[in-house]
C-alpha cells in the first residue's frame, strides 16, 4: 500500500515517469524507500528548500501511522 501511494506521488511530480525506480527495502516495522529519478526531475522532487520532499515524507508518514509502520524516504544519485 505504502509502495503504491508512494509510486503513484513520486510519478505525479516529475516530467519522465518512466525513469522513476524506487527500491523497497522492508523491515519488520520500517519501510525504506529509495528513490532515482532523472537528473532533470531531482528539483522537482528536492522542490525549494526540500519542501516538495518534506511533504512526500509528511504524507507517506501519515499513512504509515495508520497501519502501525514507519517510513524513511531517501533520494539517491
Amino acid at each position: 500500500m505504502l509502495y503504491r501511494l508512494c509510486r503513484f506521488l513520486v510519478t505525479s511530480l516529475v516530467e519522465d515517469p518512466d525513469a522513476v525506480r524506487i527500491e523497497r527495502i522492508e523491515t519488520e516495522r520500517v519501510d525504506i524507500f529509495l528513490l532515482r529519478v532523472a537528473k532533470e526531475d531531482r528539483g522537482r522532487i528536492l522542490g525549494r528548500g526540500g519542501r516538495t520532499i518534506g511533504a512526500l515524507r509528511i504524507a507517506l508518514d501519515a499513512v504509515a501511522s495508520y497501519i502501525d509502520r514507519e517510513v524513511v524516504v531517501e533520494i539517491m544519485d
